[in-house]
């Protein structure tokens, strides 16, 4: 049993070392003052190009914008050639806001339709609940009047009835 886990312990070092030596090491990156073209220079995502001077620098990663003495964010181009980096905050600044008003208005559409839901189900019950009232009352009205009626048949002795005085004449 030990010879067993010992050989496994050593294979599993060896497909280790073997992964590590295939996994390629990434190649130092160029210093960004290097880069000529805005293409070669947003290649690496740590540059910035400027449009003015036509330069790429580090982009200053201790501030979140690149402040104007670097370079104008008008002129600064981040990620690709083609779009400004004012664009590209404003144009995520929409994206953002569109999707936080999306998921504002599910939410609130979800909360409307529970409370809708719900809403139902005591307005049924408050319906039964009339609707069994109006039965109780009708069955009562029904009661009085059945009552009624049987006095009358029995004052002119359309009943049959046992303790009636004039019941044992009409059986003879």
């Amino acid at each position: 049993m030990l010879k067993r886990s010992s050989g496994c312990a050593v294979v599993v070092a060896l497909l280790v070392t073997a992964a590590a030596a295939l996994s390629p090491t990434p190649a130092p990156k160029a210093p960004c003052k290097t880069f000529t073209t805005c293409d070669s220079c947003l290649s690496n995502v740590s540059c910035l190009w400027c449009q003015t001077n036509l330069s790429c620098t580090e982009y200053p990663v201790a501030h979140l914008l690149p402040p104007a003495s670097i370079c104008p964010l008008s002129e600064a181009r981040w990620g690709v050639c083609w779009v400004n980096f004012e664009a590209l905050i404003i144009a995520m600044a929409v994206v953002g806001g569109v999707l936080l008003l999306g998921i504002t208005v599910c939410c609130c559409c979800c909360c409307c339709r529970c409370r809708r839901s719900s809403r139902p189900d005591r307005d049924e019950e408050e319906y039964a609940r009339r609707r069994e009232e109006i039965k109780q009352r009708s069955d009562d009205r029904k009661a009085e009047r059945r009552a009624r009626h049987d006095e009358i048949r029995k004052k002119y002795g359309l009943i049959a009835d046992s303790d009636h005085p004039y019941s044992r004449f009409e059986n003879e």
